[in-house]
């Protein structure tokens, strides 16, 4: 919203209207560093609902090891036994960039808002950056190559896709299996051909995750989300409900993309506006996450951040940067489901790797 008041600017709400050097250059330089570590404190919040941190550039993910107890008797001694499962992982990481700026007339005449305005342009940007590239890793179908400049040519893996790796399940006597987490069904979403129980069952099947299961839908989905039988929506605070009806009293209790909308076959529904259309993303709440989010070990290189500014009269600017990448990381924390297609195809422009 171009009208927004970030945080660092809210205590400037009745100057909005003044020139910058009225106010003071220092004063409006603390409140663009306050809206900026709002904003990354913020995205960390969001991302690390699907994403782990990390500095490195390679992994090893060590898997649950299904075992069982030694038979022994009054004399007996247990042999040693050690974790077996693993599968190799690796992240890449792009850089990507913003700036404002104005000319000596401009600035001399650039008011508190406008300064405002420009600084969450950029700030949406990044917002933007991250979303698709986070998105990207989750949709991707196959591996790809990325190359590092320090460390050669990396595979980068993406969830699970019927690969040779195989995956530890409750199911079946817990033994290992390959595992798809693209999937896709050609009818539309209704009682008959409900996804949510599947989606359910196959993250919950895998020990590396827990808590509660949630699923991001789009806004076309919603409707035939909300017309399942077994849907119960969230209450909605200015309503009294009357008796026998079924009330939504649980919560979340986590920061989200996207705004909950209701619970259904014990999955979380939470609309998020920005995904593509008939695509669902699940995970869960607890456990190793899907996505690691590489950056690079030097905190002046982590997050978005000023990095130089230009003073080349009458041009003044100031110059903004991000560097960060995704690639999967526990390969069943996560599962897309493609509505109304019964074959899965990553979605228009989500193709990784993506600038």
């Amino acid at each position: 919203m171009a009208n927004q008041i970030l945080y660092g600017f809210h205590n400037l709400k009745d100057l909005a209207t003044q020139r910058v050097n009225t106010v003071g250059v220092e004063v409006i330089n603390t409140a663009i560093d306050q809206a900026v570590a709002e904003h990354n404190r913020q995205i960390a919040a969001i991302t690390n609902f699907f994403c782990q941190p990390t500095t490195a550039y390679t992994a090893r993910f060590r898997s649950v090891t299904a075992a069982r107890l030694q038979p022994l008797d009054e004399h007996g001694r247990a042999r040693p036994i050690k974790p077996t499962g693993y599968y190799d992982v690796a992240f890449p990481i792009n850089m990507g960039g913003s700036a404002w700026g104005a000319d000596y007339v401009t600035s001399i005449k650039m008011t508190v808002q406008e300064v405002n305005n420009a600084l969450n342009t950029m700030l949406m940007a990044d917002a933007r950056w991250m979303r698709d590239h986070i998105l990207s890793a989750l949709y991707a179908s196959a591996t790809y190559s990325f190359t590092d400049p320090l460390y050669g040519t990396l595979t980068i893996q993406p969830l699970a896709n019927g690969d040779a790796v195989t995956y530890q399940v409750f199911a079946g006597g817990d033994v290992g299996a390959t595992e798809t987490h693209q999937i896709a069904q050609a009818a539309a979403i209704a009682d008959a051909t409900n996804p949510y129980p599947n989606i359910y069952n196959e993250l919950t099947e895998h020990p590396e995750n827990g808590g509660e299961v949630v699923a991001f839908i789009p806004s076309n989905l919603r409707a035939t989300t909300e017309a399942l039988a077994t849907f119960t929506p969230v209450a909605d605070p200015n309503i009294t409900v009357g008796a026998n009806t079924d009330r939504l009293t649980g919560t979340l209790g986590a920061s989200l993309p996207g705004v909950l909308i209701g619970y259904v076959d014990k999955v979380w529904i939470v609309e998020w506006k920005a995904l593509p259309d008939s695509y669902i993303i699940a995970t869960t709440t607890e456990g190793d996450r899907p996505l690691a989010m590489r950056q690079d070990p030097e905190p002046e290189l982590q997050g978005f951040k000023q990095v130089a500014t230009r003073d080349d009269h009458p041009f003044y600017e100031r110059q903004y940067m991000r560097r960060a990448g995704f690639g999967a990381w526990n390969r069943v924390g996560a599962l897309v489901c493609r509505i109304g297609n019964g074959s899965y195809a990553v979605p228009t422009n989500y193709t990784p790797p993506i600038l």
